[in-house]
């Protein structure tokens, strides 16, 4: 999700923060977080909801999940749909495809790439994304989540969102800070007047 600033009376979306700074290179927690979570198959649609290769977004509670059914390869995979590079809801969009076997996902807007079994990141990529198992069964795609609430306290939306940053908006701000000695006023009122 994405927060709107006001700029020169339009709303645009806030900039992204800088690498480094929050809301920026979120961690999946280093271990399995929900290992000893109480996990149960969760129906989230029929096979015929999914197009083939391509990544599909659905909610659960307040948590954005990516369901990808990659017909290439006969396999269905569950991810977080939030990029943890700027934290932007976005992997559903991303293409799929394979690195040396490994079936992954390249987000969209960064192209950051990430494996679809195991959440890690493929290459040289240092952040990882959160994994689920998904099965088939009678036409209709299960996911194995833990308990809504412990799902929603790690990857709901609510808390992760691209909020407005503390970039410099450098016209807005250079509009503000310069001073036009009275003498060339006259002129720049002329000039507006013309203008307008």
């Amino acid at each position: 999700m994405l927060e709107f600033i006001d700029m020169r009376g339009q709303l645009r979306p806030a900039d992204w923060p800088k690498d480094g700074e929050p809301q920026t290179n979120w961690q999946a927690p280093a271990i399995d977080i929900f290992a000893k979570s109480e996990k149960s198959w969760i129906e989230v649609g029929s096979t015929s909801d999914f197009l083939p290769n391509i990544g599909t977004p659905i909610k659960y509670g307040d948590t954005q999940l990516a369901i990808f059914n990659n017909e290439n390869r006969g396999e269905w995979y569950c991810t977080q749909n939030m990029c943890p590079h700027k934290q932007a809801f976005v992997l559903s969009q991303g293409i799929i495809g394979d690195k040396e076997g490994i079936p992954k996902v390249a987000c969209p807007l960064h192209k950051k790439q990430f494996s679809l079994e195991t959440g890690e990141g493929v290459g040289d990529e240092e952040l990882n994304i959160l994994t689920f198992p998904v099965k088939i069964e009678s036409g209709k795609v299960l996911v194995e989540l833990p308990a809504m609430p412990e799902l929603d306290a790690i990857l709901g939306t609510h808390g992760l969102r691209v909020q407005k940053s503390d970039c410099v908006d450098i016209a807005g701000d250079a509009i503000k800070t310069i001073k036009i000695p009275s003498s060339q006023n006259a002129f720049m009122k002329n000039t507006t007047a013309v203008a307008n």
